[in-house]
């Protein structure tokens, strides 16, 4: 239920701006909040076109929404006036409120004061760490104020997508008009875009004419975003009706106050402060380390394309010569179909899960060449369309790739990004040529480096400090780190995934076979353990096992660190008996089971030491002016851009995020460097 009434003004001219500053100077308020509606999500080249900003007038319970337009001079002013304001309130909140700043810096508006927040923050610290699919909230501004707030949240947010749909509609009509005149469809069209590797230069001339002739005649903003025809996300916000724009800009200032207000409470009583605070601190440093972007090798990231789309072709030609027939990897049932009647291979599904399993039980090699041939090309257009086509359509509107970063994406804190899952490795050709290696487009600015400083181990070094605190040290996994218990002078680390691969496989180092299985067994089942893994799971990861070789791998975690077993003990009984626990920087996981918490507190705990070093590396870098910039966040890994000056600060922050003086492992961070790409970055 809404607890305020809302009321919305447009400035306009002087006497409205007047009125505005008469009721910020009555009311003085506490609470207020401002939103941007934009042409575009890009946060570098994108602009708002209307912000809207409001407080709470906490006597008469009413929320005050201003709509202004910026290319209203009267509306700028307020807009100034708003900001300068803000800085003494007690909170100034935004949903998503990192995207808003850069929107307001685009336009010359900088804010900078240390009372921003952000309803994220509160919608993820006042409710149980629970994903969506497990029953916790969506993040989203509409979705959460929906079910918690006014059911007709997404009401207004409806009227403006309809009117979106039905712009596009209307632009697709002319197309469609267009193409009949050609003896051709829009389905037909649609169907040459449904490829990967199709250009419009590929169609058939008549309907290529007719296309680029109805493409050339769309306004700019929706023709710079479009890949075939006019979707609805194709149209920008600013051709959408004004008054459609203007009730649903009003509800969003509504909303993100009503929530703030209504999760205000819980977040004192979860004692969640800390985590808010944490949250808060980090908004600057990565707002700044968002707007640095990546370099981008465009002539290495085209050649890359052109090889890439060469061998999906050759490729395909291959599975062509094979089944008889011409088939897209995402043709589910005329797979099934071709498998069943060429190779008498039966399958429920043929998804790429189910193939590679199937492919460790054939023994005919025709059928095993086609099932590979299926999953490699499913894997080259993937990487084709994910890593090379978004990227260019991307890189049509400024040289710099801008990853975007989440910050509470996670329940247990772990920050995640565009380039979360970025390959490590190149994907190569059948023969072993390389075809293309994604960190390879990412280059330094001309006369710096890229230097990256990642904490070594840092999940299994709060695994072993975790197996101290609940009072079962594991020896083998301290001793990994330290001379725990024994001489300096006598110790040498255990090698953790090397003990893990020697109880699953019997293998022991200088084994021909011990370092392929260190790296395929043993070090992925260390992590897998971490995350949680059980059985199923470690089924799931060796399908070509045996059941029995796969109970060994699961207990060879156990048997080379059995002090584990009583660290996940207490989390059990923990989750039994109370409904929170801390990770170790006081940041609380309320209502979940005791699986789930095991690996909540190692890899929240490892997520807020390192949001911590990003706030103090952000301040030290400030304080001494250094030219250094952050660049991005990647697991435990801080990538920055630098100048040959920078040598002491590439070594001073080493030492801020080897400096934790609540550890009882020693931590350490490793330093790389490339002057050339990220994928050559070494010692």
């Amino acid at each position: 239920m809404l607890r305020y009434h809302s009321k919305t003004n447009q400035i306009k001219d002087q006497n409205d701006y007047e009125a505005m500053e008469r009721n910020l100077t009555r009311v003085k308020p506490k609470y207020g909040a401002f939103d941007t509606e934009t042409t575009g999500l890009h946060i570098i080249k994108d602009t708002p076109f209307l912000v809207q900003v409001g407080f709470i007038s906490e006597p008469n319970k009413t929320i005050y929404v201003y709509l202004l337009d910026v290319q209203n001079k009267w509306s700028c002013r307020a807009l100034r006036l708003f900001l300068d304001r803000a800085t003494q309130f007690e909170k100034l909140i935004g949903h998503n409120v990192i995207f808003d700043l850069h929107m307001l810096h685009n336009i010359g508006f900088i804010y900078r004061a240390d009372n921003i927040t952000d309803t994220q923050f509160y919608i993820r610290y006042a409710h149980d760490a629970l994903h969506f699919e497990e029953g916790g909230p969506r993040l989203s501004l509409k979705d959460y104020a929906t079910h918690y707030i006014d059911p007709k949240a997404k009401n207004y947010e409806k009227k403006v997508k309809e009117t979106r749909k039905l712009m596009a509609k209307i632009y697709n009509a002319k197309l469609s008009q267009a193409l009949k005149t050609a003896g051709s469809s829009l389905k037909e069209l649609m169907m040459y875009f449904k490829d990967p590797l199709f250009e419009v230069d590929d169609l058939p001339r008549n309907i290529r004419d007719i296309y680029i002739t109805w493409r050339a005649e769309l306004p700019l903003s929706i023709a710079a975003r479009i890949t075939s025809v006019v979707n609805t996300n194709d149209i920008p916000y600013n051709l959408v009706d004004k008054k459609v724009m203007h009730e649903y800009a009003h509800y969003d200032v509504v909303y993100t106050l009503e929530i703030f207000r209504s999760l205000q409470h819980i977040i004192e009583g979860r004692h969640q402060e800390i985590g808010l605070s944490i949250e808060e601190q980090l908004i600057y440093p990565l707002l700044e380390m968002e707007r640095v972007g990546f370099n981008i090798d465009q002539e290495y990231l085209e050649q890359s394309r052109l090889r890439l789309k060469n061998y999906i072709k050759q490729q395909r030609e291959v599975l062509y010569e094979v089944l008889g027939e011409h088939i897209t990897i995402g043709q589910h049932a005329k797979i099934k179909e071709l498998l069943r009647t060429l190779f008498n291979l039966n399958l429920a599904s043929t998804g790429s899960d189910q193939l590679k399993l199937e492919l460790t039980k054939l023994d005919n090699p025709d059928t095993a060449k086609v099932i590979n041939l299926i999953l490699e090309l499913r894997t080259l257009e993937k990487w084709y369309s994910t890593y090379i086509l978004r990227f260019q359509n991307e890189l049509k509107r400024c040289n710099k790739l801008y990853p975007k970063i989440n910050q509470v994406g996670t329940v247990s804190g772990r920050v995640s990004s565009d380039f979360q899952q970025f390959p490590k490795q190149a994907i190569l050709d059948k023969d072993g040529n390389e075809l293309f290696h994604p960190r390879k487009m990412i280059t330094p600015t001309p006369g710096k480096k890229l230097v990256c400083i990642d904490y070594s181990q840092i999940e299994l070094r709060i695994q072993a400090m975790y197996t101290i605190l609940v009072g079962n040290p594991d020896i083998n996994l301290c001793r990994a780190y330290m001379p725990y218990q024994m001489d300096p002078e006598d110790w040498s680390p255990v090698d953790v995934h090397g003990a893990t691969t020697t109880e699953a496989t019997g293998l022991k180092p200088g084994d021909p076979e011990f370092k392929r299985a260190r790296a395929e067994i043993g070090k992925r089942v260390n992590f897998a353990k971490n995350y949680g893994a059980q059985l199923n799971r470690i089924k799931q990861m060796f399908p070509n096992k045996t059941h029995e070789e796969c109970v060994r791998i699961d207990q060879a975690y156990y048997k080379a660190f059995p002090g584990i077993k009583s660290y996940h003990t207490y989390c059990a009984q923990r989750a039994q008996k109370y409904s929170n626990t801390e990770n170790l920087f006081g940041v609380r996981y309320y209502n979940v089971s005791g699986h789930k918490l095991k690996n909540l507190l190692i890899q929240g705990s490892a997520a807020y030491l390192l949001k911590t070093k990003i706030i103090e590396i952000y301040h030290y870098l400030k304080l001494h002016n250094y030219d250094m910039k952050f660049q991005m966040q990647i697991h435990d890994e801080l990538v920055f851009e630098y100048g040959e000056t920078d040598d002491k600060a590439v070594q001073e922050i080493r030492a801020i995020m080897e400096d934790w003086e609540d550890s009882l492992i020693p931590i350490v961070a490793d330093i790389e460097y490339s002057s050339t790409n990220w994928a050559e970055k070494g010692d």
